[in-house]
């Protein structure tokens, strides 16, 4: 909070970023007095917006131009001055009414969802991958030296592969290797699987190559999902006159181009659950941009991170209850999925 501010540069200042926001024109200090703040006079709101500026609140893009708000008055904006209303959830769960097979199909569908709600471009990471339990490995016999090994989790079907068996495996082979492999893994989530250390009796022996194969395609899986990110709506940044700025798009282009960074940003610490980056004050990557994220759990799980990225001078209230109806919808849709 700067305490610099009185409640009434506080007023001023909401005032106008909701106008740029609304359209971004450079907004007078009449047009504030007449539409926000009939009680004040032109003059003393005009005497307010000179020391915004000093503060650093407005910025002055170009010599000719008016002054607009600047990433930090997004930022004090968005900590201090938003509701935290949540909104109807019943919409949103609607569109989760569908039975999703898998996590993934869960993930697509809310990037999706969020891109619609919000006009803006949605994205969403995987996380909490170390947490995924085996349920069942099943090892299929296809009767011509190799086996189908499909591991499935509570997240769905994991992966399946083919295997070759050893040459002098006897009769029953498959047979036993399964139900080593389930007493093994079952039941076990993907963080132990990763530190699995292989058993030493010499009766083991023969199912050492086929155990080092599972754990394989376990950690294969873990490594590509923890990487995995969805984009959605990704030319809805040309609805917008930023567009107009071939700096501006250059910008965007360069960011939803660097998945990892992007990754990174969206996912942060993993310890706060909605967060705000906003312009080069997070991430120089973010110039003129805007990112909000949320961490979401369906069914107590951790899911992911879902995300939205824009032109700075985004519509911060509409995004941010977007996204706080959508962890409702989450939670009251994922009953009825198996991920």
């Amino acid at each position: 909070m700067d305490d610099r501010l009185s409640d009434r540069k506080k007023r001023v200042l909401q005032a106008l970023v909701d106008s740029y926001i609304s359209d971004p024109q450079p907004i007078s200090s009449s047009a504030i007095q007449s539409k926000y703040m009939p009680e004040v006079s032109s003059a003393t709101i005009r005497s307010e917006l000179a020391t915004l500026e000093e503060l650093g609140y407005l910025v002055q893009p170009h010599v000719s131009s008016g002054r607009v708000p600047s990433s930090k008055a997004y930022r004090f904006y968005v900590d201090c001055m938003l509701k935290n209303g949540c909104g109807d959830t019943a919409e949103l769960t609607e569109r989760f009414e569908g039975n999703f097979r898998t996590i993934e199909e869960l993930v697509k569908n809310t990037a999706k969802i969020v891109s619609d709600a919000t006009n803006y471009t949605s994205l969403m990471v995987f996380t909490g991958t170390e947490k995924v339990v085996v349920k069942e490995v099943k090892l299929v016999d296809l009767l011509d030296g190799s086996a189908l090994v499909v591991i499935i989790t509570d997240s769905g079907v994991l992966k399946d592969k083919m295997v070759a068996l050893p040459d002098d495996a006897e009769s029953g082979y498959v047979e036993i290797a399964g139900k080593l492999l389930n007493a093994t893994f079952a039941g076990k989530n993907l963080a132990q699987i990763q530190h699995y250390e292989e058993p030493m009796e010499q009766t083991f022996k023969a199912y050492r190559e086929l155990f080092r194969q599972v754990v394989e395609m376990i950690d294969e899986y873990r490594k590509s999902r923890e990487s995995q990110l969805y984009l959605e709506g990704e030319d809805k940044i040309f609805e917008y006159p930023e567009s107009k700025d071939v700096d501006n798009v250059k910008s965007f282009v360069s960011i939803i181009s660097k998945k990892e960074k992007l990754h990174d940003l969206v996912k942060g610490d993993g310890k706060v659950k909605f967060d705000v980056k906003i312009g080069d004050e997070e991430s120089e990557d973010l110039k003129n941009m805007a990112l909000v994220t949320a961490k979401y759990t369906v069914d107590g799980k951790e899911v992911g991170h879902v995300g939205v990225i824009g032109p700075q001078r985004m519509d911060y209230k509409k995004v941010m209850s977007v996204l706080r109806r959508l962890g409702g919808a989450l939670n009251d849709g994922g009953e009825n999925n198996n991920g």
